[in-house]
């Protein structure tokens, strides 16, 4: 156990002891891969004056200049990045794996160097999401009112520390409001690849188990599962067990548009064939990140706009950070010319990743196109 962290809020036996109904479960998850399409990739070239330029497959180009910078102990101001389109990444495109090793055997062949890993090598060497056990345990009125929670979530690691354990502490109950909880999070070595992120790493573990314990309290008590959560919703104002107050976060108005909608209200007929037909319901967590940011916006003599981020397009970020510029000049979409830059022609941008890109380098191309307005 390579680290460990508890969260605690007021008296989790005596909120359990309140409680009318108790539920307590043991969940597992296995560590999986991203399965991105496109393999991990790096070209680099090592000039004759020092001068390192690469070419890879990442959802931060910044992240990989600082990690190749100390890798290789070579200065930052030496090394330039290019991202190139990437086909996937999901999280598991932001650590370096072959632009160091591509970047030595430039420099010792003086020639360009291309490494790819092929699908085997990527689920043996990259990292996939981290495998855990998880202990959750909630208690309720019998009217559903969540009385107390508590958790026990330990995530691998793999082969060095640095699991999303602490992560999947902060989300796992960040959709409900209650007075008592109690989680203990665990950092776990084991023999196997470094885990890296997977789409908001630690939290679908988390929301799996206490998803899983919450439709179950809502069985026992007979309540309307939508019902049981607007009960108990977090909204402006809760504090997270970590510390931090909500501001406004939709999370009442998300289940009331589900509950009044016609796929909600419309029966769950039995089949003719036999099988089960279900309707299922769960809520989840997230960090709105934001971080550093760069983006450069131009009127061109044509009347069109040039748009330069620092930001790997993913998702579809390129096209909303050029809705936005749009819409704050007045002017078509298709006027628009997104575009992203390598490290040297854009000032310090953070990785594609952690639900952050549109917000945060939309607002940097929102202020830089009100300053064309100005």
């Amino acid at each position: 156990v390579a680290a460990h962290s508890r969260f605690e809020i007021g008296d989790v036996q005596q909120g359990f002891a309140d409680a009318d109904v108790v539920v307590e479960r043991e969940f597992q998850t296995a560590s999986v891969h991203q399965g991105y399409i496109e393999p991990q990739n790096g070209t680099a070239f090592w000039n004759a004056d020092g001068q390192l330029d690469v070419w890879c497959s990442t959802q931060g180009a910044f992240t990989v200049r600082a990690a190749l910078a100390d890798v290789l102990r070579h200065p930052v101001s030496k090394i330039k990045v290019t991202p190139m389109e990437m086909g996937g990444g999901f999280g598991g495109k932001i650590p370096i794996y072959n632009e160091p090793l591509a970047a030595l055997l430039s420099k010792k062949s003086g020639q360009p160097v291309k490494v790819v890993m092929n699908r085997v090598e990527v689920f043996e060497a990259s990292g996939p999401a981290a495998g855990s056990w998880m202990k959750v345990k909630i208690g309720a009125t019998k009217d559903g009112k969540i009385t107390a929670c508590q958790a026990e979530l330990a995530l691998d690691a793999g082969g060095f520390p640095g699991s999303p354990a602490a992560s999947a502490a902060m989300c796992a109950f960040a959709c409900y409001d209650y007075p008592n909880g109690l989680i203990d999070s665990y950092d776990v070595v084991v023999n196997k690849p470094k885990t890296a992120a997977y789409r908001a790493p630690g939290s679908p573990q988390a929301a799996f188990a206490v998803e899983s314990v919450v439709d179950e309290l809502c069985e026992k008590l007979r309540i309307d599962p939508i019902e049981f959560r607007l009960t108990n919703a977090s909204k402006e104002g809760t504090r997270r067990i970590e510390g931090p107050v909500y501001r406004r976060i939709g999370l009442v108005e998300c289940l009331e548009a589900a509950r009044s909608h016609d796929h909600y209200q419309t029966p769950v007929d039995a089949q003719p064939n036999g099988k089960l037909r279900g309707r299922g319901v769960a809520s989840g967590f997230w960090f709105n990140r934001g971080f550093v940011s760069s983006c450069n916006v131009t009127v061109n003599p044509d009347g069109t706009v040039g748009v330069v981020t620092g930001s790997v397009d993913l998702c579809g970020t390129r096209a909303s950070i050029a809705q936005q510029t749009a819409e704050v000049l007045g002017i078509a979409y298709e006027d628009i010319k997104p575009s992203v830059a390598d490290t040297d022609s854009i000032g310090y941008t953070f990785i594609t990743g952690g639900s952050r890109t549109t917000f945060a380098t939309g607002l940097a191309a929102i202020n830089a196109s009100q300053d064309i307005k100005r």
